[in-house]
């Protein structure tokens, strides 16, 4: 293990002096992870996040180091556990990031840890992260669990959406439903894209994925109470309503003063870039802005030999050139993407 944070403490101070070089006096700068899909904080997964967190926030200033979702495994599904239970090993798990570093910590729910897909109820993610692990600048909904932060030393505005929003958690066949819902759609609309900033999405679920298997096929679930059966599909992804977020953002992009410079994302496990309108094996970006998918943090990566064990991704905004630079910690590569300037 010594030998193994050596060769990542490396990579890190690499990483870290790359960060320096491009940065700026408005640049904003997030340590990024994705998908730990861990059980626990005492997880070999935590203990290697937090350490890498710990040496990159110390030997950089960050504004926020971003969660991109699915911080658990398949508890609640393969494991029979409590709402309870589950809303603790989340707590456990922020707390440990958020004691690793020196600046706030933003967290996006994914279909994993998310309202809805797991059956919890409304209010359980926003009970674990609203007003904590320093964010008192989030700006939340009056309900749910999406908000925004305004940087304006880059002019540039995070907004964080929750998808899986809705989904018939009642139910004994949950069906097939991820949607951002019709608050959230809205609040988008009139309060998050209401602002002359640049704009950054946050999404744990990217907007071109949506579920192309067996929509009937079904599979056991725990619901913290008591067992029942779900579509996979419903467990799997299908953005019921993405159609109406995307006329939303596309009339924000469509003005003369606004830009839409990228969205994050996770839940596809491997890094991937998308142009916008770009079709890659069935799935189209319908966005008018690229689309950067980190990969799995811990996890094994289809394509991607992994020698580190952990990828972390440091992005680095710099809206006056218009560029997003995703620095690599570990295993993968660097990326550097342009936005249009308006």
């Amino acid at each position: 293990m010594e030998q193994f944070m050596k060769k990542l403490s490396e990579s890190i101070a690499r990483a870290c002096e790359k960060v320096e070089a491009i940065r700026t006096e408005k640049s904003l700068v997030f340590p990024i992870f994705t998908d730990l899909h861990t059980y626990e904080v005492s997880h070999e997964y935590v203990k290697k996040l937090t350490f890498s967190l710990k040496e990159i926030t110390g030997k950089i200033s960050c504004d926020a180091v971003i969660d991109l979702g699915d911080n658990l495994g398949m508890l609640g599904r393969e494991i029979h556990i409590t709402n309870d239970d589950l809303k603790k090993r989340l707590q456990e798990i922020f707390e440990a990031v958020q004691g690793a570093t020196n600046c706030p910590t933003i967290h996006v729910n994914g279909n994993h840890d998310a309202i809805g897909t797991d059956f919890f109820k409304p209010n359980f993610w926003n009970s674990i992260v609203k007003g904590a692990y320093g964010n008192d600048m989030a700006v939340y909904a009056e309900e749910g669990s999406y908000y925004y932060m305004d940087y304006e030393k880059a002019n540039t505005r995070l907004v964080v959406l929750s998808l899986p929003y809705e989904s018939d958690i009642e139910s004994e066949m949950p069906t097939p439903l991820w949607g951002f819902g019709e608050k959230q759609i809205a609040w988008l609309k009139e309060t998050a894209l209401n602002t002359k900033k640049d704009v950054i999405i946050l999404s744990h679920v990217p907007f071109y994925y949506e579920y192309i298997g067996d929509m009937e096929s079904t599979l056991g679930v725990w619901d913290g109470e008591h067992a029942k059966l779900s579509y996979i599909s419903a467990l799997c992804g299908w953005i019921e309503d993405r159609s109406e977020a995307m006329d939303v953002i596309n009339a924000f992009d469509s003005l003369p003063d606004t830009r839409l410079a990228v969205c994050l994302s996770g839940h596809m496990h491997d890094d991937s870039l998308w142009m916008p309108g770009e079709e890659k094996k069935g799935r189209t970006n319908p966005l008018p802005c690229k689309q950067i998918v980190t990969a799995a943090t811990c996890l094994p990566v289809q394509g991607m030999e992994r020698s580190y064990g952990i990828s972390i991704d440091i992005a680095v905004w710099n809206p006056d050139e218009g560029v997003i630079h995703m620095v690599r910690v570990g295993d993968g590569e660097d990326r550097s993407v342009a936005v249009s300037k308006k």
